[in-house]
This record gives C-alpha cells, structure tokens and sequence, in this order.
C-alpha cells in the first residue's frame, strides 16, 4: 500500500482530486493558444499569459499551448490526454503543451520532437517555476512562471567566473608551455618535424578533412534551400553554383581515398600526393563554401535594417547625378586635351557610370517597393545589389574626375624617364666592354628618342621608355660587371671588342 501510495504522488499534485469533477474529454484549441476551459481565468489574467506565449515564441520558436480543464477524461490518464490533445490539434513539431485539470489538481506537460528547448530545460522549468505555483492553486501563475521559466532557460548564462577562471588557468598553461618549451626546445623542434613528415599522420588528416567536408556540404545544401526560400533563385544561384562544384571536386577527393584505402600496394610518394590533393581540394571547397555563407550571412544581417538602408540608398542614388555630371565636365576637358591609349582609360568612363547609376536607380527602387510589399527578403538583395552599382559608379566618376591630374604626372614621367635614358645612353658610349646586348640596347634607346612621345599620349609614352630604359639598365649592369672582371683579370686576354654605336638623336 505504501508504494501505490509514493506511485500517486509522483502523478498527482495532491493525494485526492475535487469531489465535484466535471469530466472534460481531449480538447480542440481552435487556433488559441490558451483554452480556459475551467474558468479560472480572469481577462487580464488570459491576456498575460498569451503575452507571455506570445514572447516565448518570439524568442526561441517554440510554440506554447496553455489548456485549463476541469478533469481529464477519455482518456483519464494525465500523459495519454496530452498526448491525445497534441494529436487532435495536429500540432507536431516545435510545441509544448501545458494541460492542468483544476479539480483533479492535476496536470501533463507534452512536447513535440523538434523543438530548441532542451527535454532537460522543461523539466527545470516545471520543476522550478510551475509546480509551487500550482501547488498553491495559482492557476494563473503557475501558466505565466511555466512560459517565463522556459524563455529563461534559454538565456545565455553569466559567465564571467568562468572567464576569469579560464584565464588564470590560460596563464598558468602559458607559463608551464613557455618552461617546457625552454628546457626541451630541440627535442620538441625534432619530434615536430618528424610528426608533420609522418604519412601516416597525412593520410588521417587527408580523412579527416573528407569527413567534415562531407557535413559541410549535407549543411550547405540546406542553406542553399533557406537562401532560395528567403531572398530568391536568382540571389541563391551563387551559393547553389559553389555548392555544386565542392560536390564535383569533393567526389574526386573520394577517389583518391578509395586508392589510398585498396589492396593494391602504392609508393610512399604516391600516398603523399593523394593524401595533399584530398586536403587540398577540402580546403579549397570549404573556402568557397564559406565565402558564400558569408555573403548570405551578411544579406540576413541587412535584413533588420533593411528599411534605414533602403531609405539611405534612395538619397544615395538622387545624390549621384551630380557627381557623373562633374565627372563628364572633366572627361570633357581630358577630350581636348590627350588621345589613344591615355584618352582611352577614361573615354568610357561617364558613360559606364551612367549604365551603371540607372541600374542602381532601378535596384533601389525595387527595394523600396519591396519594403511596401512586406518582402524583406527581397528587399535586401535589392538594396545589397543598389550599393554595390553606386560603388561601381563612384570608381568610375573617381577616374575620370582625377584623369586630367594624373595624365599630367604622367607626362612629367616620360619627360623625367626622357633624361633618364639620355643619360644611360650616353654612359653606355663610355663602356669599353658591353658586346652585341649593349650595342642593341643602345640602339632601342636611340630609337625610342629620336622618335620622341606624342604629349597628348603621355601613357603610351610611359610604356615605351620603361621598356627602353628596362633594358639599357640591364645592358649597362652586365657592361660594367664585364669591364671589371676584365680588369682584374689583367694583360694577355686579348684586345676588348669595339664600344657600342654612336648614333645620336
């Protein structure tokens, strides 16, 4: 009798329920999320505690079902008629419902099978903050401490103890390390070595590195689905694309392990190149992989912002005009001024800029309709797509604007090269011995100064005297290295070979 007795404790909340229960079979919610089928309930009591709910969802997305009834019935047992009442609703996944009968003074707390609060955090809060309550009859609070109890088992924890903890213990770590790295420095340096020339340590980090790959790109995969879900094929396409190909190359990577792990005999140079070309190709497919969802990661850190940003882009994108237009009055000033290659780095500038800016104009105004229409989504991608056209037409207004003084450097450059090679020209008539590379330096040079430099094509210029003096530089180097090894090498070598023409400008 005494176990019956412990056995019925453990289930009830008290040893006997009402005397006048009123019998309530499993319920059906019809879309509330707190039924008061006992009438316990005051208004603003009801009202608080669908907030509750209401911020417990907000936070962790699980949703909380809260029932008041009087007695459990058809089924009486308190698990079955959760469960039943789960079922009825068809709630599945993510939920967690609250089921007290009142007169009883019993109660039944469900969860589904995917939800982000822990089997363990549940319990803690049922154990901590719903049963004193309804051990004292607090209906109400006991539903309201339930919801809240819940939402703070989710709270990250303070642990600045363990902080400061973890850095004391970090500090003793570094000092016992740096001590026996002192005392045993050669010894560590060699075993290192050898560790890292160890095949067989290369062949484990080869596998290893297939295996987290392998997860990665099962976990990418999905992301690509969320991407697509949230802002949209077109934007998702990169991350599906790069996904796609680590597929291809990791499938290669398989390949190469199959032959590492066959009964055929290999040579250890073989295994080496195999096992460097698995991590190879995991390292490079999961950096493309991460650069990806770093971008995507980005695009759903805008998203909370994304109506300040959109707001900032229209202003942005009605302030550019006026930059492409100082940019085109200084194109047209570059016109009249320079021609060919120096003309050419600029002449599309303004128009580019103009392309661009419309395309930017068209973005941000997709955004802002995007906004009105509730699709945040592709809101951002519509704002990330603005912003960076308006850098493209900030780069290209940038260029054409600083044309005209960096067009005058590099006319001061080709005249200051012009000098440059003049002087070369003229030590390299000095030299006694240079051969056939000086002479034909000598005469490159002449040739690109009697030709002179159009000053309307300062660039063009530039090109050809680096070239020019490039190769008398080197010419004249190699003379000079000549004419003193001849020196010290004293009489007896024969008459030196004749100096390099002298062809003047």
């Amino acid at each position: 009798m005494g176990r019956i007795a412990a056995a019925l404790l453990a289930v009830f909340l008290l040893l006997a329920p009402a005397a006048t229960a009123r019998a309530t079979a499993p319920v059906d919610l019809r879309g509330a999320y707190v039924l008061d089928e006992a009438d316990v309930l005051s208004s603003s009591q009801q009202s608080r505690i669908e907030n509750a709910v209401q911020q417990l969802y907000t936070d962790t997305k699980t949703q909380l079902y809260v029932v008041f009834v009087p007695t459990f019935t058809n089924p009486s047992d308190h698990t079955e008629w959760g469960a039943a009442t789960l079922s009825a609703n068809q709630i599945d996944s993510d939920g967690i419902l609250l089921s007290v009968a009142v007169d009883d003074r019993n109660y039944d707390v469900q969860q589904t099978n995917e939800t982000s609060i822990s089997s363990s955090d549940v319990q803690s809060a049922v154990d901590d903050d719903l049963l004193p309550a309804l051990k004292q009859s607090d209906w109400s609070g006991a539903a309201l401490a339930f919801a809240n109890g819940l939402a703070d088992t989710q709270a990250p924890p303070d642990l600045t103890w363990l902080w400061i903890l973890l850095a004391v213990v970090v500090v003793a770590v570094v000092v016992v390390v740096l001590v026996i790295r002192t005392r045993n420095k050669r010894r560590t340096a060699a075993a290192t070595k050898a560790q890292e020339a160890s095949l067989a340590d290369l062949e484990r980090t080869a596998g290893g590195a297939l295996v987290t790959i392998d997860d990665e790109l099962r976990t990418a995969e999905q992301e690509v689905g969320f991407a697509t879900a949230q802002f949209g094929a077109d934007a998702a396409k990169p991350f599906a694309e790069a996904v796609a190909a680590a597929q291809q190359a990791v499938r290669k990577a398989f390949t190469f392990q199959q032959q590492l792990d066959d009964e055929i005999p290999d040579s250890p140079q073989q295994r080496a190149d195999w096992a460097n070309q698995i991590i190879a190709i995991c390292e490079q497919a999961h950096a493309s992989i991460e650069e990806q969802t770093e971008s995507f990661d980005k695009l759903r850190s805008l998203e909370d912002g994304v109506e300040e940003a959109a707001a900032a882009l229209a202003q942005a994108v009605a302030a550019a005009p006026a930059s492409v237009q100082q940019a085109s009055a200084s194109l047209d000033r570059v016109r009249s001024a320079y021609t060919g290659r120096t003309l050419a780095t600029v002449s599309d500038s303004v128009d580019q800029a103009e392309q661009v800016l419309a395309y930017a104009t068209e973005r941000s105004q997709a955004a802002t309709a995007a906004i009105a229409a509730g699709d945040k989504g592709e809101a951002v991608v519509a704002v990330r797509d603005a912003q960076h056209a308006l850098a493209q037409v900030q780069q290209l207004t940038s260029s054409a604007s600083a044309a005209e003084a960096s067009f005058a450097e590099a006319t001061a450059r080709a005249e200051a090269m012009r000098v440059d090679i003049e002087g070369d020209v003229a030590a390299a008539r000095t030299l006694t011995v240079g051969g056939p590379e000086l002479a034909a330096a000598v005469t490159r040079a002449e040739t690109v100064l009697r030709q002179g430099f159009d000053p309307k094509d300062p660039i063009t210029a530039v090109d050809a005297l680096t070239k020019a003096n490039t190769e008398i530089d080197q010419a004249i180097a190699a003379a000079r290295g000549a004419e003193e090894q001849q020196r010290r090498g004293g009489p007896g070598r024969g008459p030196p070979p004749p100096p390099p023409p002298t062809t003047r400008v």
